[in-house]
């Protein structure tokens, strides 16, 4: 066959092309004349930034008449030398908006954004026709809203969130019909959604969480299909959830909370199938959760809370397997726990304030990922199940105000990294187990109103996170022997017996090397107590 080195194959044919193509496309670009740069703002337009940079109280490199384009800090420049673009964000900025700004019409970006500015929008910017971009967010702007806003016809994103704006909506805003993004939330907007809103079309995301809106959600809004994000949380909307919300099928986050909505939730819920956030907590909502939520299978949070639902939990709820967050506290729902045992991704689960009753199924373990559970104020019994044990993830723990009555469970004493746990107001008896010591990570234990009784274990010293201790007793007549009111916080236990016994017995003792540090309380540092400094410390006493 001889030597092949010298031989040469031939290429594929989609590989030649390829290289065909390449080459065609550098010759191209050989021949094609360099964009142009300016060497130096136009004289105008430097001259407007130097009235902006002085409004401002600031000096920018290349701000200044004969500046160059290419060096000049925080902009951008077409090659007439015309500003295209300003960039100014949490650049400490203190002032007014110069009107002079809407001269600047070769404008497309600007972001003023996380600054000090102050006083109306200035109504010049009706000049900027080419705007597509602009960005007021987090400064202290006041007055409405410019009607002259209508003209900058090229915006396709308008953020004025959290500045102090007022007045109404202007319903010249439905003339931007580019608009995709539109924020406006926590200012001091009011009055009632205009209904030229309806006109934004290409509107993708929609702000008006926390200002002062009222009225009804205007059925005009029904033609905004392209939403996905709508918040309108913390104002003063009531009525029923509209209709129209069943054909948002591109909708995924979705904020009505914190306002005056009424009625039930729609069975037609279950047709935004691309929800992945309903908020709805804080209102005047009633009937029962619909069974159609269970079709909301990339939901990822659910808050419902505070409103005035009844009936039980639907057991559809279940195959939500990528919710992380349920919360239905402060309502009237029962529920069968077991039917949540299959959401293994829940981080929070806060059903406090209803009337589940039963016991903590068995199941519970399988929520692994857990690291909030509240059920406190419903009518839960014993026994606390071991497999609460199996919840390793679990920080806040919240059981008070239930009506277990048993030795603390041992389950308990192993949530290692448990911060916060609220066990009051049950019926537990027996003592306070030593091993609680070991949950190092604890910062507040709330023990109070039980039926636990003896000391407080020394080896609770060793918590050196711990900053509350609860251990209040039951509300039994002062002749029954009980005073175990008891109050810890950072370096004193601070006994608060007047309101059950005249006399309370020392429940800790400083070791002998912090008795001449010991002082005792007065009746202006600690009125009504008795405080004793923790073992571990010799700094003294805390009352609170």
């Amino acid at each position: 066959m001889g030597n092949r080195r010298g031989c040469s194959f031939p290429l594929p044919p989609s590989l030649s092309l390829l290289r065909l193509l390449a080459a065609a496309w550098l010759v191209l670009l050989l021949l094609l004349p360099s964009p142009a740069v300016a060497a130096r703002i136009d004289d105008a337009q430097a001259a407007v930034l130097v009235e902006c940079a002085a409004a401002w109280g600031r000096t920018f490199r290349g701000w200044r008449v004969g500046g160059e384009c290419s060096t000049a800090q925080f902009i951008s420049c077409d090659g007439a030398g015309l500003v295209t673009a300003m960039k100014l964000d949490g650049r400490g900025l203190v002032g007014s908006i110069p009107t002079a700004l809407g001269t600047l019409t070769s404008l497309t970006a600007l972001n003023l954004c996380c600054n000090s500015l102050y006083g109306p929008i200035p109504a010049s910017f009706s000049g900027l026709a080419s705007l597509a971009y602009l960005d007021l967010q987090y400064n202290a702007l006041n007055e409405s809203i410019p009607d002259a806003i209508s003209l900058m016809t090229a915006l396709t994103s308008l953020y004025l969130s959290s500045n102090q704006l007022s007045g109404a909506i202007p319903p010249a805003i439905g003339a931007l019909t580019s608009l995709q993004q539109l924020y406006l939330p926590q200012n001091k907007l009011s009055e009632s959604i205009p209904t030229e809103m309806g006109n934004l079309l290409e509107l993708q995301s929609l702000f008006l969480d926390y200002n002062w809106v009222a009225g009804t959600i205007p059925d005009a809004l029904s033609a905004l299909t392209n939403l996905n994000h709508l918040s309108m949380a913390g104002n003063q909307l009531e009525g029923a959830l509209p209709d129209f919300l069943t054909s948002f099928v591109a909708l995924t986050q979705l904020y009505l909370n914190s306002n005056l909505l009424s009625g039930s939730i729609p069975a037609f819920i279950g047709n935004c199938v691309a929800l992945e956030v309903l908020s709805l907590s804080d209102n005047w909502l009633t009937g029962e959760m619909p069974m159609s939520i269970g079709a909301l299978t990339n939901l990822r949070r659910i808050n419902l809370y505070n409103n005035q639902l009844h009936g039980s939990i639907p057991s559809t709820i279940g195959q939500l397997e990528q919710l992380s967050w349920l919360s239905l506290a402060d309502n009237s729902l029962t529920a069968d726990l077991d039917d949540l045992t299959p959401l293994g991704n829940l981080v929070g689960l806060l059903l406090s304030g209803n009337a589940i009753s039963g016991s903590i199924p068995t199941t519970i373990r399988e929520l692994f990922s857990l690291q909030t559970f509240m059920l406190y104020q419903n009518k839960l019994e014993s026994p606390v199940p071991q497999g609460l044990s199996a919840l390793t993830a679990l920080k806040l723990i919240d059981l008070h105000n239930n009506k277990f009555s048993e030795a603390l469970p041992p389950a308990f004493t192993k949530m290692k990294r448990a911060e916060y746990m609220q066990l009051g107001h049950n019926n537990f008896t027996g003592s306070i187990p030593a091993s609680i010591s070991s949950l190092q990570s604890l910062t507040y234990l709330d023990l109070s109103f039980t039926f636990l009784a003896g000391t407080i274990p020394t080896a609770i010293s060793k918590m050196q996170r711990l900053s509350r201790l609860y251990v209040h007793p039951t509300a039994t007549p002062c002749g029954a022997g009980r005073c175990e009111v008891v109050q810890y916080s950072g370096t004193a236990f601070c006994r608060a017996c007047t309101n059950f016994c005249d006399t309370c017995t020392k429940v800790a003792r400083a070791p002998p090397e912090c008795k001449k540090k010991r002082r005792p309380c007065s009746s202006k540092s600690c009125p009504g107590r008795i405080c004793i400094p923790f073992i571990r410390s010799c700094k003294g006493f805390k009352c609170i």
